[in-house]
């Protein structure tokens, strides 16, 4: 198989979790895939109560989704960032070399209660690797 290394943000939503059992998927078919986790939460608000409430649910939808890996023994890397979403994983995606995003087609976010469909657009168009849908 191809050997490939693969970004795979996470926001807690149904398609994003999808989206992390498909990748567990193709790293049990696939021993040279290297993945990591990215979770994004909000900049800091300057409350330091809602700001540790946004890094608790980070962590929160971090555990649920290396969850996936896990039950098969399959090794991850796990990153929570702050920033805007779309922007902070086409970074990572460059500044890493990934060569393939796995994320949810839109969902609903734990973290923002909004839809994400804007982040996976924006990703799809201005990531310089592979990206696949998940939904």
């Amino acid at each position: 198989m191809l050997k490939s290394k693969v970004l795979l943000p996470s926001d807690g939503s149904d398609n994003s979790l999808k989206a992390a059992g498909y990748a567990a998927r193709l790293m049990k078919t696939n021993s040279d895939m290297k993945l990591s986790v990215l979770v994004v939460v909000p900049e800091s608000s300057g409350f330091k109560e809602i700001d540790q409430a946004m890094e608790d649910k980070g962590s929160e939808i971090m555990n649920k989704t290396v969850a996936f890996f896990l039950e098969d023994s399959l090794k991850v890397e796990k990153f929570i960032e702050k920033g805007d979403p779309a922007t902070i994983i086409i970074q990572y995606a460059e500044r890493g070399s990934y060569d393939h995003i796995i994320m949810g087609s839109r969902g609903v976010s734990e973290l923002r209660g909004a839809s994400i469909g804007s982040v996976s657009h924006k990703v799809i168009h201005l990531a310089n690797c592979r990206v696949t849908l998940v939904k």
